[in-house]
């Protein structure tokens, strides 16, 4: 996909890496800390030219997007490695989870099979792996502001493409095999974004405008300055909400006349 309001700046590497780590971030830096410590140790016995990790880290004081922070993440991969990027295997992992102990997952994936290692079965969350070609088909991620539900549309979208769903090595939440460290279960959602994700918008990838970044050699940072998406964030729809409360923060309401609306 070529964009032309779009500007990169970063280092290029010989190497094309079979397995990259896409980790979205921002304001987590005891979480960063401990995974960036503890997933030295899971992929030591992997050749370093074989992976490579990118923390994408949104840099403005915008709602967090974890949506976009993923897809520009796979926009990093396609510029740097124009010519393999649709056989590398992509690795959506939070930052504040990992697998207890190494060689326990089998990383690497194939064309037409997404595998999901953690989290919850209706959605793609936690820790997901897929193949460029299929990450691009599916348009990647919705850009939702604020937290949720961009996971629960790429299960969608993956159904709707007919890519399988390989949940054979899963973990669900808080399994003891794997390390969660988020340690609040309060967050930051909003009535507009929530409304996107039942309205089932399709913007994604293809709908990510403005991007400036750059890429930090050293640390491994992707720093996000600047991007755009066709629907800017309402602030004032937001809430907090505590996800012991259930996985639905918001009532949906159907009038009579089958039309929708969210309280």
């Amino acid at each position: 996909m070529e964009n032309e309001n779009i500007t990169y700046t970063f280092e290029k590497d010989i190497s094309i890496p079979k397995m990259i780590f896409i980790i979205p971030y921002r304001d987590r830096k005891n979480h960063l800390d401990y995974f960036q410590r503890h997933m030295k140790t899971i992929l030591e016995d992997f050749p370093n030219e074989d992976y490579a990790i990118y923390y994408l880290h949104q840099c403005d004081r915008r709602n967090f997007n974890r949506g976009a922070m993923k897809n520009i993440g796979f926009l990093y991969v396609k510029e740097t490695y124009p010519n393999d990027y649709k056989n590398i295997t992509l690795i959506f992992n939070d930052v504040d989870i990992m697998p207890k102990k190494k060689n326990i997952i089998n990383y690497e994936t194939s064309n037409k099979n997404i595998k999901h290692f953690y989290g919850y079965n209706y959605t793609l969350g936690g820790i997901v792996s897929i193949k460029g070609n299929d990450f691009e088909l599916l348009n990647g991620f919705p850009n939702y502001w604020s937290w949720g539900y961009e996971d629960n549309a790429l299960q969608q979208r993956a159904k709707t493409k007919n890519i399988n769903i390989d949940r054979n090595q899963f973990y669900r939440i808080y399994d003891d095999n794997i390390i969660h460290l988020n340690e609040t279960t309060i967050r930051t959602v909003n009535k507009g974004e929530y409304k996107k994700y039942v309205d089932k918008v399709n913007d994604g990838i293809n709908s990510i405008t403005n991007l400036k970044y750059e890429y930090d050699i050293e640390t491994n940072f992707i720093n996000v300055f600047e991007f755009n998406t066709p629907h800017l964030p309402n602030t004032s729809l937001n809430k907090e909400y505590d996800l012991k409360n259930g996985n639905t923060p918001f009532k949906i309401r159907v009038n009579p006349r089958m039309k929708m609306a969210i309280n």
